[in-house]
């Protein structure tokens, strides 16, 4: 009687087991008849983030991310150093903000769209120059800087800060601080 009670335990457990087996293939079926629902009425919203991933991915962007989640594992201080001081990371995180700020411009009328196309397209002579100076910094005299503003690069990059300072300003005398003016 023994094994005659043994078998039936060991036969109503595998019975138990391939219920759950099946009932859990069909909750998962379930699930995935409401996920094929869900994108039978968002194919263009798929086909549109699937095209993000994909000129993420193609930019290297997408790499950038991947990599920074693999090495920013939380407990990790160190990695955290090290990754942020990585000239890769600060490319990338360009590369990223350039992606971002293109899909913004993308929005935005025709002249807004070429100034920002145009930086973004040369973001990373821009990033190497700014970086270059600031490790290398040169001196320059009063005189030396007025000798300057001779080169008409400098005095149309000159014109652009000035110019959009001015805006900043006018701007930011708008903002409502809540203290009178």
């Amino acid at each position: 009687m023994d094994t005659r009670h043994s078998l039936e335990f060991i036969l109503r457990g595998s019975c138990e087991v391939n219920k759950m087996v099946v009932d859990k293939k069909q909750k998962d079926a379930d699930r995935v008849g409401e996920l094929i629902k869900d994108i039978e009425g968002n194919e263009e919203s798929i086909k549109s983030l699937l095209g993000v991933l994909k000129t993420m991915s193609d930019s290297g962007n997408l790499k950038v991310i991947q990599d920074l989640m693999q090495e920013l594992i939380p407990g990790n201080p160190e990695g955290i150093v090290q990754t942020l001081d990585k000239m890769e990371f600060h490319e990338g995180g360009i590369n990223l903000a350039s992606f971002i700020v293109a899909f913004m411009a993308s929005l935005s009328d025709n002249v807004t769209k070429d100034s920002i196309s145009t930086i973004l397209y040369n973001s990373n002579e821009l990033w190497s120059a700014m970086v270059d100076g600031a490790k290398k910094p040169e001196n320059f005299s009063l005189f030396g800087l007025l000798g300057l503003l001779k080169d008409p690069e400098i005095a149309a990059g000159l014109t652009v800060v000035l110019n959009s300072l001015k805006v900043i300003g006018k701007l930011l005398k708008k903002v409502d601080t809540g203290e009178g003016q």
